[in-house]
């Protein structure tokens, strides 16, 4: 019996396996016969929106992986900057990282191994694969992402061509009228690699558009797939509509005409031609191969899993999920649904696991005893780390006082780590954006109006003091209260950060 069994070899599925490899029983599962398949079809125009950012001037591996958003993490091997040098990179390029990642680890990936069912068998897992073997595991970590197509319903849908089997051949719609349905940077996607072609593309949602730039949510639009809208602010036919579709139906001449309620304008109803319709509403989990006793909850109508702070699903215990099925925890909040977020959530699970299956205690830093060495420490987290920066708010790193130790975990998800350490004398460390959302940049010199800074983020204490007796932990936060009074004028405290 594997101690693991781990479905879908992307970049969760191999993470994962390179972090428990050596240290207990696995193999990954992969149901095509190429690593990272999913990459090899989306996004269907092959542009990534992960940002490659091969010089930072930083010869800091951490500090540059806060630019990086493609490499996994690894003590040595390949790096996803030495594959492709566009910012935006090819999806084929990934492919290539990730075969290679996976032979310079020597990682146990089984390819044409499709999982037709996981059940549950006492307190162990059993595994259908699709040629009829079977395999048993203690623990089932599933990485497959999100693959089974959001269908919305609406009558008339299935008149619809989906984003995932539409020809990307531009020739096909020109001079055609089109409606893409979502605002999402697929269907932003789609509409810029036509918008040369169509005589008209209109995109609706009933929810108004949101930027990243402004929600600072990465899966929010990006501009890398803007340029639509220049030519809808520049009056050049194609729009956005905020409005629910209520029919989409056939015509005599072999158009489709769809019927719109705005979401404004006093619900105003307006029924438009279009030559094609296409569907950008997204995917969300597979629960197809889950048997009665082991279905898990979902969220998000059915997107997400229902998961604990430690990825475990809410209802079926020892059931885990990886990659961008832990974005449940943080939807629209922050990176868990993203390579350059969930490779830390990977890391902190592969540890919450070996500690509980394996006996495996977590990786810590020695005990730090002096005011000095936490705070040289503490700021050099500050400064560097990549961990914190890229999971906002979700991530913290804790420094626990126990049996007269003072203890830094890195890299733990916050709410995980304020559970498991909330008897000890603590500080936890979290990068978090202010709270309102605008472009304003505040004064330096006023450190108490970084709260209201929606650009940069805040360097975030969570003190959680008992009883504040020790010594040196009462120096710690006294030397941390007066850094943050004096972070802009006094040397050797925040305001020797770097300008990220």
């Amino acid at each position: 019996m594997l101690d693991f069994a781990i479905i879908g070899a992307g970049p969760a599925g191999l993470q994962m396996a390179y972090c428990l490899n050596n240290k207990c029983s696995y193999e990954v599962f992969e149901k095509s016969d190429a690593i990272a398949s999913s990459f090899s079809m989306y996004p269907r125009h092959r542009k990534l929106i992960s940002i490659n950012k091969r010089f930072t001037g930083s010869s800091d591996p951490d500090y540059n992986l806060r630019h990086d958003w493609n490499s996994l993490l690894a003590k040595d091997g390949p790096k996803f900057t030495d594959y492709d040098k566009e910012l935006f990179p090819n999806a084929d390029s990934m492919c290539r990282y990730l075969e290679d990642f996976k032979q310079h680890h020597g990682l146990n990936v089984s390819l044409n191994c499709g999982i037709s069912k996981i059940e549950k068998s006492g307190a162990k897992f059993r595994l259908t694969l699709e040629n009829g073997r079977v395999k048993e595991a203690a623990c089932v970590i599933v990485a497959t992402g999100l693959h089974t197509v959001n269908v919305p319903d609406i009558p008339g849908i299935e008149h619809a061509e989906q984003y995932a089997n539409v020809s990307i051949d531009s020739e096909k719609f020109e001079n055609k009228r089109v409606l893409i349905i979502g605002k999402g940077n697929s269907a932003f996607e789609s509409a810029d690699h036509i918008a040369g072609s169509a005589a008209l593309i209109h995109l609706c949602s009933p929810e108004p558009l949101q930027f990243a730039w402004k929600t600072h949510y990465v899966g929010h639009l990006r501009a890398v797939n803007n340029n639509i809208l220049d030519m809808y602010q520049l009056k050049s036919q194609h729009a956005l509509l905020d409005a629910r579709i209520s029919a989409i139906s056939p015509t005599a001449n072999h158009q489709l005409e769809v019927t719109l309620e705005y979401c404004h304008a006093e619900n105003e109803i307006e029924r438009i031609v279009y030559d094609s319709v296409i569907c950008c509403a997204g995917f969300k989990l597979d629960t197809s191969i889950f048997a009665r006793n082991c279905m898990p909850d979902t969220q998000y109508n059915g997107k997400y899993p229902s998961l604990t702070h430690s990825f475990e699903s809410s209802n079926i215990s020892n059931l885990y999920f990886a990659g961008t099925l832990m974005h449940g925890l943080d939807y629209q909040k922050s990176t868990s649904g993203f390579i350059h977020g969930f490779r830390y959530n990977v890391k902190a699970m592969a540890q919450i696991l070996l500690e509980k299956f394996q006996d495996v205690a977590p990786p810590e830093s020695e005990n730090l005893l002096s005011k000095s060495e936490v705070l040289a420490t503490l700021f050099k987290r500050i400064n560097s780390n990549s961990g914190l920066w890229q999971q906002p708010a979700f991530l913290a790193d804790f420094f626990v006082f126990k049996e007269q130790q003072l203890i830094h975990h890195q890299d733990m998800p916050k709410q995980y780590g304020l559970q498991k350490f909330n008897q000890y004398q603590m500080i936890a460390l979290t990068f978090e954006y202010g709270i309102r959302c605008s472009m304003r940049r505040t004064i330096q010199l006023k450190t108490t109006w970084s709260s209201f800074s929606s650009y940069w983020m805040k360097v975030a204490f969570v003190l959680l003091p008992n009883k504040l007796q020790d010594s040196i932990f009462q120096a710690v936060l006294q030397r941390i209260r007066y850094a943050i009074q004096h972070a802009a004028t006094e040397p050797g405290t925040f305001s020797q950060l770097p300008n990220q």
